[in-house]
């Protein structure tokens, strides 16, 4: 009985891709797309890889759809779109991270001019995307990345959007080669990305932003004394904590919090950055004796 309905289920499918007129929409439409992409059905695949499908499928998660439109394209559609182009399949993954037009369509997402918000949904689409593309696609993607000079501005911009702070951890946790790891650390201390951190440690800032610019510190100095501990590293490994720990980041973290005009968030944040440094590191060779 099993085997009948996977059979009849698929070939409902097959049945839709083998029409000459089928669009993307009908196709997201079938219950078992997503399936049928995990146990890479050859057919589907080349239909969803054709440019233009691609570029709906970008479409979706990284476009807003007007309030007046059915639910199926507000929420249904993008939902879809997003396990589509996250369920690893290499064909997909080629089919994305090797074409820089949608890569550039991928990345106009986080170009929303200042004074904006990311919409929190489409945020975190984005970001399970882009954190795939990063693991699976690490140099094209970093390449692409590093020539965006707006990419860390726009990072910082929204790291009130939690899940824009989370891409921000996926370049410091997914890229496993190890010379790309350290170029990515390389670029992003020449960005001076923890000096900014703190400086989103503001009273002029908002409180999204006070506590994602403190998360990602906390997230930082754990992941990198984590390494430490696990990893026998060379000192560069250890950059960022080093700069997280030089006496001029805790004097610019400590005059945030207390000079001029004081917020509750910003003193508590802060706080939270500061006891996770003075927690005590543990020895490395502890690994090594057990």
């Amino acid at each position: 009985m099993f085997w009948k309905f996977e059979m009849t289920s698929s070939s409902q499918l097959d049945s839709v891709l083998a029409r000459e007129d089928v669009v993307l929409s009908e196709v997201l439409d079938e219950e078992d797309v997503l399936q049928e992409c995990k146990v890479n059905n050859r057919r589907l695949l080349e239909f969803l890889t054709q440019p233009q499908n691609m570029g709906e499928l970008v479409s979706y998660i990284t476009q807003e759809p007007p309030e007046d439109l059915d639910e199926r394209w507000r929420f249904k559609y993008p939902n879809i779109s997003c396990e589509i182009l996250t369920a690893d399949v290499p064909h997909i993954n080629d089919a994305l991270g090797d074409d820089q037009s949608l890569l550039n369509q991928l990345y106009s997402f986080l170009q929303t001019g200042s004074g904006f918000t990311l919409n929190p949904l489409l945020a975190s689409f984005f970001s399970r995307v882009m954190g795939l593309l990063i693991s699976r696609k690490t140099e094209q993607i970093i390449s692409f990345l590093r020539k965006r000079e707006d990419f860390v501005d726009l990072l910082l911009q929204h790291i009130g959007t939690s899940a824009i702070m989370d891409l921000l951890l996926r370049l410091l946790t997914c890229v496993e080669q190890p010379s790309l790891r350290q170029e990515v650390l390389n670029w992003l201390i020449d960005e001076r990305i923890i000096q900014r951190l703190i400086d989103m440690i503001h009273p002029s800032k908002d409180e999204e932003q006070h506590c994602n610019g403190s998360s990602s510190l906390y997230d930082i100095i754990r992941l990198n004394r984590d390494q430490l501990i696990h990893i026998q590293l060379s000192p560069e490994h250890d950059q960022l904590l080093s700069i997280l720990e030089k006496q001029e980041t805790i004097e610019q973290l400590l005059s945030n919090m207390f000079d001029g005009e004081r917020k509750e968030s910003v003193i508590v944040n802060g706080i939270q950055v500061l006891l996770t440094l003075l927690e005590p590191r543990r020895p490395r060779y502890r690994i090594l004796f057990q």
